[in-house]
């Protein structure tokens, strides 16, 4: 009896069990579906996928390929983006020369049927110890747009690191927009894995400079102070915002290209929260390499010369470059050649002109000639650029000094004296460099 009595109530405990088994799995798989989360590698970067989503869901018919980078607009899929995220990380990493390391927590939620060119928001929120950033995308989106985005929120992650205060500082527009074009040109496509594609990875590696140098063709480089305080308003137009583009990826890339221009720049980004404007941070973290914005300004136009001019599509034959510094380095001009004397048309030297004419004359022809010599070495054969960097910057020099030369709060006579001094001096070297010129084959 007291078996049979074991046996039944272990029938009643099995039912029971069972039944409560069977009502827990009918709860879960009737009730509310939880949107699937994918952690990054790192742990970065969380991806909150579409509810009902599976993180590893295949997308498409199986065993039908596409070639990589077919189309502009991709399908998100939280376990591919994860790889994306760190792809982008990572490439930032090496371009700025730091040690790659994981920063505040980053959440991606992914919105199925958002139209695909939804405006990309990056909501910064303070947390304890830090900052977390939270940002929306559409399911379906243009993969430029998507590594535009994660360049961002990887560059607002470096410049908060360190800020313990309330207001989440942003790196400017120059800088966001430079290093996105440069990792685009490189890398392209291999920043985006996707599912059911022949290959994943090139394993190339482009350079990043040859669009700049086409969309820059024929133009010159914009001077740093236009290209890096140029607003929202004027980049509306495409053909502007173009041009915008390669310039700041110009400028990013004779930034970063040696070490104390990538440790100039991550200084630059911890810094950020410390001042109120960018451009105090940018002189402050140069370590003495830029005590003004003008030092700047001068380092660019040099910097462009440079590295336009070693694009050899533009290079332009020797012999024309030389006849055209020579050009450019006397202005025709009607002169006396004695006291009461005719009036004749001549080619005056720099030189001569510095030295004898009133500055207020000189003053716009020397800008044109130092803007026509920029213009002109962007097209030399690299051996001709230190001769003409040299021209410019013997006149940039010049006309910045002597209209400087009244700042102080000196007398007339003083300011006279120290104009004189400047013009024989520069003068003096402008004849060394014409003759340095005429001494060219």
């Amino acid at each position: 009896m007291r078996s049979y009595l074991f046996r039944v109530g272990w029938w009643i405990a099995c039912v029971v069990i069972g039944a409560s088994v069977l009502r827990a799995a009918t709860i879960l798989e009737t009730g509310p579906l939880r949107a699937p989360v994918t952690v990054s590698r790192s742990g970065q970067f969380v991806i909150h996928g579409n509810q009902g989503q599976s993180s590893g869901a295949m997308q498409g018919a199986p065993g039908r390929f596409r070639p990589v980078g077919d189309g502009s607009v991709i399908l998100l899929r939280p376990d591919l983006l994860s790889v994306t995220c760190e792809r982008v990380r990572q490439s930032v990493s090496v371009r700025l020369g730091m040690v790659d390391r994981a920063g505040s927590k980053v959440h991606l939620h992914l919105r199925r049927r958002h139209a695909v060119e939804a405006r990309l928001d990056i909501v910064p929120e303070p947390v304890s110890g830090g900052w977390m950033y939270q940002m929306e995308l559409p399911d379906e989106i243009e993969w430029g747009r998507l590594v535009r985005a994660l360049v961002e929120v990887t560059l607002l992650d470096l410049a908060n690191r360190e800020n313990n205060g309330t207001l989440c500082v942003m790196p400017p527009l120059w800088f966001a927009e430079g290093l996105d074009c440069l990792l685009v040109n490189e890398l392209g496509r291999d920043l985006i894995p996707e599912a059911e594609t022949l290959v994943n990875r090139s394993g190339r590696r482009r350079d990043p400079l040859a669009p700049v140098r086409v969309t820059l063709a024929g133009r010159d480089p914009e001077g740093f102070t236009a290209l890096t305080l140029v607003t929202m308003d004027q980049l509306s137009d495409q053909d502007r915002f173009t041009l915008f583009r390669a310039n700041a990826a110009l400028l990013v890339s004779e930034w970063l290209q040696d070490d104390p221009g990538r440790r100039h720049a991550l200084e630059f980004l911890r810094q950020l929260p410390q001042h109120l404007n960018w451009q105090t941070a940018f002189l402050r973290s140069s370590n003495g390499r830029f005590e003004t914005l003008l030092d700047v300004e001068k380092w660019w136009a040099v910097a462009t010369v440079s590295v336009l001019s070693r694009d050899p599509l533009q290079q332009w034959p020797r012999e024309r470059v030389i006849t055209e510094l020579r050009w450019i380095m006397s202005e025709t001009a009607d002169v006396t050649a004695a006291t009461n004397g005719p009036v004749v048309r001549r080619a005056v030297p720099l030189a001569e002109i510095v030295r004898s004419w009133e500055f207020t004359a000189q003053k716009d022809v020397l800008h044109r000639k130092a803007s026509q010599i920029q213009h002109l070495a962007v097209h030399a054969p690299p051996d001709l650029v230190p001769l003409l960097a040299d021209c410019f910057q013997t006149l940039d020099r010049y006309l910045t000094s002597r209209s400087n030369a009244g700042v102080d709060p000196i007398g007339r006579s003083d300011i006279e004296v120290r104009g004189r001094i400047l013009a024989k001096s520069t003068s003096g070297k402008l004849d060394q460099l014409e003759r340095q010129i005429a001494a060219r084959p």
